[in-house]
């Protein structure tokens, strides 16, 4: 789904090691919280109708009884928004923040193999699962959002690197590493955006399913439940061969998906109206999913059919010349969403929801952090933000377990410097104040983390979240003794000199005598020295 972007410098990212469900209960458990009561048995639906299926099972031609189903019981569900965030994109985007999401669920892109023949779960081939929490505070933003009421779903796969379940090479490693990763972030939901040439490839596709249904029964014991998603390519006439034969392969395996999602974008064709495009190529697969589901036993109404179904766009230029997703495409979509009852919206990216400018121009741009079309910053979440159910219902016994959090103040868990009010801070430094983590928007001085404003946009703080349990102060590599001459009060210094001051090392930036290096850090605009070492919280890729 994602363009193709190169990786990140190497000093950013040095640690890279069918059926159709009811939604049910879904408890998810934080290090940081007491375990909540398990919750009560009741009866499930899907089980119910499992029964019934297998009962009419012979009377029904070529179909099959399947264990967990999309059931016509219960109630059509409001259509729910969730847009991609590139998530190793930098500079980070800031999903966490009211400033730069409105939305009150995104889906996180995309977990791949860290290489082509490692079983080991990466954030886009660039930071393992520990180093995407040190680097880019991962952890710490999904749980301000979270425990903010937002809602997460973790997607694995997408166009770039390597999925999974290629790298993978048996059923269990794979399940492995996809509880490894849902273990870490408190996700409602798993999307599987399966495209390219792992399309073609069944053995991977019935290695996927398998494991997936491992992971769904490991969810069920420990009394949680997740929505899966399956994210599909669709064309103007919906699916191809290739996509129908992934719906079917977790079919047969019996995994409980919770709807199909079509990537109706980049259709190759210059398109002069993409809303009623885009409508055209639902209505294709919304026939096409009927007809699947009906041969492996699983009969739907039309509006329960569209209930789970997705529809995921690419916002403004398309990768296909000729193709431009505009507002008004966008208010197509969301107009036929509502009326048709499609639960799940999204768009790639969040990263891209604002105007390119003038510097490149407002149309016919591809980029990764702008839409190359006429727009206001967040202007398609404004449109699809009429669309406001969610993955799970924000109160009632399905809700998540969403409870406020207060960061550790224990000065041992600090990650970052902690906030001084004399101390200068340029645009992207991070510090501690308060139990949270805070980066600074602008260059500021002297203007409290955690002051009261009246909007968000108007504090040069932006809140990255809560200091976790888990996190430890940061260290400085200190030098080898007697690399650098200590510094001396009485020594003269000429510009371009290094000495070691308590194990770390500065250069003079114009002649001194008598200055000491500690005064860098409360003044570093007037002192004669720079540090030579990275400073902890320092900037390293800045804002969203």
């Amino acid at each position: 789904m994602e363009p193709v972007r190169e990786a990140p410098p190497a000093s950013a990212a040095p640690d890279i090691a069918g059926s159709i469900m009811s939604l049910g209960d879904l408890s998810f458990y934080d290090e940081d919280l007491e375990d909540p009561e398990p919750p009560k048995r009741r009866l499930s639906f899907p089980r119910i109708f499992t029964g019934i299926v297998v009962i009419a099972g012979s009377l029904a031609a070529g179909g099959y009884g399947v264990r967990g189903i999309i059931s016509n019981l219960g109630p059509v569900k409001a259509t729910f928004f969730a847009p991609y965030v590139d998530t190793t994109l930098t500079p980070a985007y800031q999903f966490q923040s009211p400033i730069f999401n409105s939305a009150s669920q995104v889906a996180l892109g995309f977990v791949v193999a860290s290489s082509p023949t490692s079983c080991n779960a990466s954030w886009g081939g660039y930071y393992s699962v520990t180093g995407a929490n040190q680097y880019l505070d991962l952890a710490r933003r999904v749980k301000q959002y979270t425990q903010s009421g937002g809602q997460i779903i973790v997607s694995f796969g997408g166009r770039n690197g390597t999925p999974l379940e290629q790298a993978c090479q048996s059923t269990s490693a794979l399940a492995a590493q996809y509880s490894k990763v849902l273990a870490t972030y408190p996700s409602l939901g798993m999307d599987l955006d399966i495209e390219g040439a792992v399309m073609g490839d069944m053995a991977a596709m019935d290695r996927n399913a398998k494991a997936v249904a491992e992971v769904e029964s490991s969810f069920a014991a420990a009394h949680k439940r997740f929505a899966l998603w399956l994210t599909i390519p669709a064309g103007l006439n919906g699916l191809d061969g290739n996509g129908k034969a992934v719906v079917a392969a977790f079919l047969r395996d019996h995994v409980e998906i919770t709807g199909v999602n079509l990537m109706t974008m980049d259709f190759g064709t210059p398109v002069a109206n993409m809303g009623n495009a885009v409508v055209g190529s639902l209505k294709a697969a919304h026939d096409q999913l009927q007809t699947l589901f009906r041969q492996y036993g699983v009969s739907l109404s039309s509006k329960a059919t569209w209930n789970h179904m997705g529809a995921t766009v690419m916002i403004g230029q398309n990768d296909s010349a000729g193709e431009s997703f505009s507002i008004a495409d966008a208010r197509t979509l969301a107009n036929f969403a509502d009326s048709s009852k499609i639960r799940r919206i999204s768009f790639w990216s969040l990263n891209r929801d604002t105007g390119c400018g003038t510097v490149f121009g407002q149309l016919a741009v591809i980029s990764n952090s702008c839409s190359g079309t006429a727009e206001s910053n967040l202007g398609f979440s404004k449109v699809f933000a009429q669309l406001n159910g969610r993955i799970y219902p924000a109160t009632g016994p399905q809700a998540p377990a969403i409870l406020a959090v207060q960061g550790s103040t224990n000065p041992a868990n600090a990650p970052y410097p902690m906030w001084s009010p004399t101390i200068p801070y340029p645009q992207g430094y991070k510090v501690v104040w308060e139990g949270n983590v805070f980066i600074a928007r602008y260059f500021t001085q002297g203007a409290t983390p955690s002051a009261s404003v009246q909007y968000a946009w108007q504090s040069p703080w932006l809140l990255v979240g809560p200091v976790l349990k888990t996190d430890h102060a940061p260290t400085t590599t200190t030098l080898p003794p007697g690399e650098y001459p200590a510094w001396n009060p009485r020594s003269t210094y000429n510009q371009g000199n290094v000495v070691d001051f308590d194990g770390l090392p500065y250069k003079a930036r114009f002649y001194n005598v008598g200055v000491s290096p500690a005064g860098q850090a409360q003044d570093p605009t007037s002192s004669p020295w720079t540090p030579l070492f990275s400073i902890p919280g320092e900037p390293s890729t800045g804002l969203g």
